[in-house]
This record gives structure tokens, C-alpha cells and sequence, in this order.
């Protein structure tokens, strides 16, 4: 049997599949349930338990499994099974149930074939359904469609069983990013948390032969105060130098001026400018900047603090949240702070991280009809070409950003040290670990 590889995480998370509500949740279910579609080089799919995908019309589509798809215990993987698991999703309050929303109707046609039919049109589905929380789950829990099984484990653990011929995974919790690194030195694991190496030792990268940096698509953005005027927003976006920012990480985050800009590297960042008299001196009160206390987080916040302090004249306290409030509590106990949030993308499409935004009521620009913003979304999605798809996502970005709601400024990015071989980290994040080599004795 081969050595089991052991991960360092900051985070037992509590749910997996659909229940999952954070990414370490979604990492480690990419490993229980196989993901619909894999990612390929170039931001290509590849069929994972989802063999073939047609489109038959502007909404329907017809998929074909993956022939001799079998649960961990033997029998095979039926097209109804990823059915009654999708639908399942959809009536879950899981961070990506919006995804399935825009689903109308889903019924197997044979033990091996189903037929989707969207409520909009939608270019690319496959894109958009192969988020791992979509890998079918089987009503017994300790049965699962992906290279591992759950094991027992001891508190501070979460173990799983291959269910191939690939190593066995353990993954140990960590207090910090500084407690994952020493793990790592002594021998306690084999791969450190990708999103929690110290910044301050990304100034030293040079001394760390065994560290793997990877560009992931998760978008780092600020929301402002859900009471502060449009106009306001829009200035403390403007306020940002993105490159500052970028350069006092030390590159722990690139600079993005864009959600689109994600797959538009050559996007141009504009200069940060200043607005003090939109902030009359009386009307300064501090305000809270909140965010999730993992790293790099807490050296971004006071960043963001001192650029928007110096170019608006408002005083931002940095403080930091426990995870849990920071997924649950953003829209109510924390709405008239500033708040720092990490945006994942599902999949590499770009229409992903817009959708969100289509069922909130801040999408509405200013002026316009509720919809205006909804249908520019709807227009991308439809879209065949990812260029067109891309250009589409603009305009869709410009109704958005009229409102305000969001500033996104940053890409982040995964430092993970590494004593395996064959560790691949797309930039979805959804690495699997059943193709690594643990480290020989």
C-alpha cells in the first residue's frame, strides 16, 4: 500500500456535498464525489463521471455517463442517482444552489443518458455543472462516487480511503498559517493549506525549493456599507491602488480591476484617486472593515484601511470575524461595515461570478429596471464563444458596477509546499489528490 499523504488545513469543515458552505468543504468533496466534468489545460473540460454533453436546443441538453461509472461499493452509477442529486441541490441553501436554479427540468432517459432543460438559454452548461458539489451522493454515506471513501478519524482529523490504487489522505488542522509551515518542517504533513502560507514569507519564496504558486479564480473584493450612496462607493473603489497592494503582499495577490479580468490578464489597472471632499470631515465616523481571519486577509484589510484612509479621509478598523460569521452573517450583522470577501468561481467561466449577483436586489442600476442587469447576464450566458462570452460579461460588469456593490481588486493566489509528486491546482482549486505521489521513505 502506498504511504498516506498528509494535507495541513485550517479547517475541519462542517458538511461536505451539498452541504459544504466553504471551500475546504468543496476540496475535500472533490475527493469523495466525482466531479460531472473535469478541468483540463487551457481552461478545457474533460469528461469526469459525465461522459458526453450535447446541446440539443437553445435550453435543452442531453448528456451521456462515463461507461463502467460504479459507486465505491460496485454497483454502477445510474443516470437517475446525478439526477436525484442535483435536484437535491437545488433545494439546498449551499452557497452554490444558485448554480442549478437556472434548471427547469431534469429527467434520465435510460439508465445511462439525461436530458437537462434550462430556464434560460446557456452556451456552456457543462461549465457551469462541474463545481464538485454536483458529484452524486449515495444515501449511505460511507459509499461514494470519487477515489476515496471516509474514514474514522481522532478529533483534529479528517481521513479518507482510497478506493483505487491511490494513496490514502489524512488531513491534520492547523491554529495558523505559521502553525501549517511548522508542520510542514517537521514532517507532520506533505502538502501545507494552498491559501494560508504566511505573507510575510512570500518576500522569501527564493528559500522555499519545495513551494508550488499556482493563480487561483477566486476574486478578492470589497463591499461597502449597504447604506452608503452610490456615488460614495464608487469613489472608495477608485481609491484603491491595486498594485500598491499587490507589491506590500508581496504578490500573495494580483491585481485585477475586474471580475472578467480574471481571464483577461492583459486587462488594464486603472490609477488610484482621491475624493476627500466627497467625505466632509463631519460626516467621518470610523467604520469597521470586516474579514475572515485566515491569511492573507488581515494584512490586506489594514492595507485597504491606510489607501482608502488616505485618498477619502475615512477611518476603517480592520477586525477580524470567525469563519462561520463570515459566511452566515455578511448580508445582516455586519451590512453597514466595510467587508472584505473572497469570491470563488465555480468553474473557469466567467458568467459564474456574475450570476450571484442576479438575485440580489442591489443589482439594480441606478435609474434602470430591475431587470437590466439580469438580462445582460442571461445574454452572456447564452453565449457559444467564450470571447463573446467575455465581452458580453463586460457590459453585464459596467450595470454592476454602477452600483457600486462590489470592488473587486484582487486575484488570489496558492502557495502550497509540497513533498508529492504529479500536485496539480487549477485554478479552480479542485485538486485531486488520487493522481499524487506520496513521499518515499
Amino acid at each position: 500500500m502506498p504511504k498516506p499523504i498528509r494535507v495541513e488545513t485550517d479547517l475541519i469543515p462542517s458538511g461536505l456535498y451539498g452541504a459544504a458552505d466553504d471551500w475546504t468543504g468543496l476540496t475535500i468533496t472533490r475527493q469523495l464525489a466525482r466531479p460531472l466534468f473535469v478541468e483540463g489545460p487551457g481552461r478545457t473540460l474533460m469528461p469526469g463521471l459525465l461522459h458526453q454533453a450535447q446541446r440539443l436546443d437553445d435550453k435543452r441538453w442531453g448528456f451521456a455517463l462515463r461507461p463502467g461509472a460504479r459507486w465505491s461499493d460496485g454497483p454502477p452509477i445510474r443516470a437517475l442517482d446525478i439526477a436525484r442529486h442535483i435536484t437535491a441541490v437545488a433545494k439546498q441553501a449551499g452557497p452554490f444552489a444558485w448554480l442549478v436554479s437556472l434548471i427547469e427540468q431534469i429527467r434520465p432517459i435510460g439508465p445511462d443518458r439525461l436530458r437537462l432543460t434550462t430556464r434560460h438559454p446557456v452556451g456552456n452548461l457543462p461549465a457551469l455543472l462541474a463545481n464538485p458539489v454536483f458529484g452524486p451522493r449515495h444515501s449511505d454515506p460511507a459509499i461514494t462516487s470519487g477515489a476515496y471513501t471516509l474514514a474514522d478519524a481522532p478529533p483534529g482529523e479528517l481521513r479518507l480511503r482510497a478506493t483505487g490504487p491511490g494513496p490514502d489522505v489524512t488531513y491534520v488542522l492547523s491554529s495558523d498559517a505559521q502553525h501549517g509551515q511548522r508542520l510542514f518542517d517537521r514532517g507532520a504533513v506533505d502538502i501545507t493549506c494552498p491559501t494560508t502560507f504566511p505573507v510575510p514569507q512570500w518576500a522569501r519564496r527564493a528559500d522555499y525549493p519545495d513551494l508550488q504558486v499556482d493563480d487561483l479564480d477566486i476574486a478578492v473584493a470589497l463591499l461597502p456599507p449597504s447604506g452608503m450612496a452610490a456615488e460614495r462607493k464608487r469613489a472608495v473603489a477608485a481609491a484603491l491602488d491595486r498594485r500598491e497592494l499587490s507589491r506590500r503582499l508581496h504578490g500573495a495577490i494580483s491585481p485585477l480591476d475586474s471580475l472578467t479580468g480574471l481571464w483577461d490578464p492583459g486587462r488594464p489597472v486603472p490609477p488610484a484617486l482621491a475624493s476627500r471632499d466627497l467625505f466632509p470631515a463631519a460626516e467621518r465616523t470610523p467604520i469597521r472593515l470586516v474579514f475572515p481571519d485566515f491569511s492573507p486577509n488581515r494584512e490586506t484589510a489594514h492595507v485597504l484601511a491606510e489607501q482608502i484612509g488616505d485618498r477619502t479621509g475615512l477611518t476603517l478598523r480592520p477586525e477580524a470575524i470567525d469563519y462561520r460569521a463570515y459566511l452566515t452573517q455578511l448580508p445582516t450583522t455586519y451590512r453597514e461595515d466595510f467587508r472584505l470577501v473572497l469570491m470563488a468561481s465555480p468553474w473557469p467561466d466567467p458568467v459564474s461570478l456574475l450570476l450571484p449577483f442576479t438575485r440580489r436586489p442591489a443589482a439594480q442600476p441606478p435609474g434602470g429596471p430591475t431587470s437590466a442587469f439580469k438580462d445582460l447576464v442571461h445574454h452572456a450566458l447564452a453565449a457559444d464563444d467564450l470571447d463573446d462570452r467575455l465581452a458580453r460579461c463586460a457590459q453585464a460588469e459596467q450595470a454592476l458596477n454602477a452600483t457600486g456593490e462590489v470592488c473587486v481588486f484582487g486575484r488570489l493566489r496558492s502557495a502550497a509546499r509540497l513533498r508529492v509528486k504529479n500536485y496539480v491546482s487549477p485554478p479552480s482549486g479542485w485538486a485531486d489528490l488520487s493522481v499524487c505521489e506520496p513521499p518515499q521513505d
